[in-house]
């Protein structure tokens, strides 16, 4: 017998599988086009949705792509170095959310809710990606990884120097900083692990940013 929930879990594995089938169809037809690493991380991407890091392993890609075995290890040392670029790739994913709707004309607060809203966005739609970029640390140093991440904070940075550019913020750009990603970020991890409680039935990205904003807001912004 249906009940809601087992509905929903139905659902939720429908859309995962059609998505999954989806990314491994692109990712086939990129091979095809002499793009395997882009193949790769596109295939692999959608398998670590699905999976996550345990069930992800470039002999298994292989097979999915149709590919000789030793082919994926020409792009990709070890599982490791797979891993590293997809949480480079998800940072220049999260980079672009938070730098999304940046318009010039709009002030420094409504700057940086929206800059939270990407955020939240990000991790919604990339679960598994965002747990491992920021629950997973390699065993080695990987340039690529370092700068992705660097970037990424720079951006978000930047929303918050514009703030202080126009004399909003109460603390220092670093303080307003910690304050503001330390409770986006929490929220980020609470809202996908199904943890976060509000009046919403299935509250999004927005709906979160709206709850969150003023008491942020309150924390770092100059009281007028």
């Amino acid at each position: 017998m249906y009940t809601a929930f087992t509905l929903d879990v139905n659902t939720v594995y429908t859309v995962t599988m059609i998505k999954l089938h989806s990314s491994m169809a692109t990712a086939r037809k990129a091979y095809h086009h002499g793009e395997l690493r882009e193949s790769l991380l596109e295939a692999g991407g959608a398998l670590l949705e699905k999976e996550g890091p345990g069930g992800l392993s470039l002999r298994k890609l292989g097979r999915e792509l149709g590919v000789t075995p030793g082919a994926p290890y020409r792009h990709f040392e070890d599982k490791e170095a797979l891993l590293a670029a997809l949480a480079a790739d998800g940072y220049r994913k999260l980079r672009a959310e938070i730098l999304a709707e940046q318009e010039e004309d709009v002030g420094g607060e409504e700057r940086l809710k929206r800059a939270g809203t990407g955020y939240l966005r990000f991790a919604t739609a990339h679960p598994e990606l965002f747990r491992l970029m920021f629950g997973w640390v390699p065993t080695r140093d990987i340039p690529e990884l370092c700068e992705a991440g660097d970037a990424t904070f720079a951006a978000f940075e930047s929303v918050l120097q514009a703030c202080e550019d126009e004399g909003l913020l109460s603390r220092s750009l670093n303080d307003a900083g910690l304050l503001a990603w330390s409770a986006v970020h929490g929220a980020a991890f609470l809202l996908i692990d199904g943890r976060l409680k509000v009046d919403e039935p299935a509250p999004d990205a927005a709906c979160i940013l709206n709850i969150m904003h003023d008491s942020i807001w309150s924390g770092i912004g100059r009281r007028v």
